[in-house]
């Protein structure tokens, strides 16, 4: 009985990453060289006996994006870049000691950034088409705020808009041909120059800023809900991985998330399981097929419900316990879309305080 709970949480914790599969392509990643990714992932939560998966991560996808000014090949080497940089600091055991010196209220200041910045998003699809993004983001806060489970509320916006677009004229999300193909990309010494691109660093460094806070913050809550610990440099290992494989063969970055399998009986096999299955998906072509028939505002309410109802509430008290540098730290995140950018001034604002007295 409890192996079918373990499937069931499983098949029921799939939805998550598959919606934001389709934030993904809407910013420009493929989808099938990603399950690559996955599969790593998979093979590191069973190694490192951990719950804490990695996968699509809307916070994570958005800053390698638009810091890589929506170029394909940048993103790749940024999620390689990231993931190699990641792995080797989990490796090295050094990440407790760079949480510690960052502190709480930076991190709250970059999560909150980060929610900042998938409204802001959100805002730009919702222009394109406001009556099927009103659709998707009214589906979402109805159903999240009555019922409090941000599963069915993705289920709503997504399903409710994909029936409005059958009177409603939309751009379906659909996916690039010519990128989702699994091909080596670092084929020769000339392209390992890429790594000193300008772009693929900045988005890099972005998106490693934003991983010290979501593998305490987001791997913290999966270990509390699991009634279990978590190790920040193994999550941190598992990301960098996943991340290499992925961006590698041309795939999106992997990223800390919160997961319903962590309430599983066995919560480590629920989520191997769930990222084998995205695997499968993404590899065999599944989730570009389905985005089709599945409008780009339907994302809307997902950006808008993660955003504005769980990132920036859960994470704002966090950042004021250092309510000035916190504060600097969200807004020059979400001004630059750079975590990094918003990290290191919001450390040279404490310091000045700490110089002044204040």
């Amino acid at each position: 009985m409890e192996i079918l709970q373990d499937i069931l949480a499983a098949l029921a914790s799939v939805a998550d990453p598959i919606t934001e599969g389709f934030v993904a392509l809407t910013l420009g990643f493929a989808i099938v060289p990603t399950g690559i990714g996955f599969l790593i992932g998979a093979a590191f939560m069973l190694i490192f006996n951990s719950v804490v998966p990695v996968s699509f991560q809307v916070e994570g996808l958005t800053v390698v994006s638009r810091l890589s000014k929506g170029d394909w090949k940048t993103m790749c080497y940024a999620v390689m870049l990231s993931g190699i940089v990641g792995a080797i600091l989990g490796a090295v055991g050094v990440f407790d000691s760079i949480v510690s010196f960052i502190g709480t209220g930076i991190q709250g200041g970059l999560l909150v950034g980060a929610g900042l910045i998938l409204a802001i998003v959100s805002i730009e699809i919702f222009k394109e088409n406001w009556k099927i993004g009103a659709i998707s983001v009214l589906a979402a806060y109805i159903v999240f705020l009555v019922w409090g489970d941000l599963l069915w509320a993705l289920v709503a916006s997504v399903g409710l808009s994909i029936i409005a677009a059958r009177w409603i004229p939309a751009e379906p999300i659909g996916s690039n041909p010519e990128i989702e193909k699994v091909r080596f990309l670092p084929r020769s010494f000339h392209d390992l120059k890429y790594f000193l691109n300008r772009n693929v660093i900045i988005a890099a460094l972005g998106i490693l800023a934003l991983r010290c806070g979501t593998s305490i913050a987001y791997g913290g809550v999966d270990a509390m809900l699991s009634g279990t610990t978590m190790n920040p440099d193994q999550v941190n290992i598992t990301s960098g991985l996943a991340s290499i494989f992925s961006g590698m063969f041309g795939g999106a970055n992997l990223e800390p998330i919160i997961a319903g399998h962590v309430t599983a009986p066995h919560p480590v096999y629920a989520g191997a399981l769930m990222l084998a299955i995205m695997g499968v998906l993404c590899l065999t072509g599944v989730i570009p097929w389905m985005t089709r028939w599945v409008p780009t505002q339907a994302v809307c309410g997902f950006l808008m419900t993660i955003s504005l109802l769980i990132v920036i509430p859960e994470n704002a008290p966090f950042m004021l316990e250092e309510p000035v540098a916190g504060a600097v730290t969200a807004g020059i995140t979400a001004a630059t879309i750079n975590p990094f950018a918003g990290m290191v001034i919001g450390i040279i604002v404490r310091a000045i305080m700490v110089a002044a007295g204040t």
